[in-house]
């Protein structure tokens, strides 16, 4: 009894296969079809990276406007507080209490670096500097604060003491107030570079 050889084809006998060839073109289907799926995921990944960084650059450019208004305002404090030393009339300032980095931890700064290094490589400077500024922030009213407090305590207890010590105070505090002033004002300029359109 002669055993017929089974045959295997697509469509007609024309193309007919017999296992060996079926099993290499299954393999060669399965690893195009594993090869086009990592392109796919790839692809997908890319895309997801590119609109992350993107929503972090449309949060972190729509509160740069509410910190530059508090620095502003910060500013004002500060040189009504310099006059007042000048007046002999000390008054406290009143720091905005919005003068912070508390919206930087709401943006992914990974992605946002992303962002600024692959669309506006121009700015990355200028980003990666508003950065290390805004430790300055987060530091800044307890530092301005308790110096202030200082100042005011002895202040008021030599207020009748007519030496040279009160001067001298009045001098350091001005010192410290002109180079916040002038910090503040470096920064309101990075805001300004990093809120100019990108596209102009």
């Amino acid at each position: 009894m002669i055993q017929q050889k089974e045959q295997y084809y697509i469509l007609s006998k024309k193309w007919s296969l017999d296992p060996n060839q079926w099993s290499m073109l299954m393999d060669g289907t399965a690893v195009l079809l594993t090869l086009f799926g990592f392109i796919i995921a790839f692809w997908l990944y890319k895309v997801q990276r590119d609109d992350k960084a993107t929503d972090a650059h449309r949060f972190f450019k729509s509160s740069l406007p509410g910190l530059k208004s508090s620095i502003h305002h910060a500013i004002a404090d500060l040189r009504e507080f310099r006059e007042s030393l000048d007046l002999d009339k000390v008054v406290d300032p009143v720091l905005s209490v919005s003068l912070n980095d508390k919206f930087l931890e709401k943006v992914n700064l990974v992605a946002l670096n992303r962002y600024y290094a692959k669309n506006e490589s121009a700015n990355l400077e200028n980003f990666n500097k508003l950065l290390v500024d805004s430790n300055f922030f987060g530091d800044y009213r307890d530092y301005i604060t308790n110096q202030i407090k200082y100042f005011r305590t002895v202040y008021l207890e030599r207020a009748d003491d007519n030496s040279g010590n009160i001067l001298r105070m009045k001098e350091k505090i001005r010192t410290v107030l002109d180079k916040d002033i002038s910090r503040f004002e470096d920064i309101l300029e990075n805001i300004d570079l990093l809120l100019q359109d990108s596209s102009k």
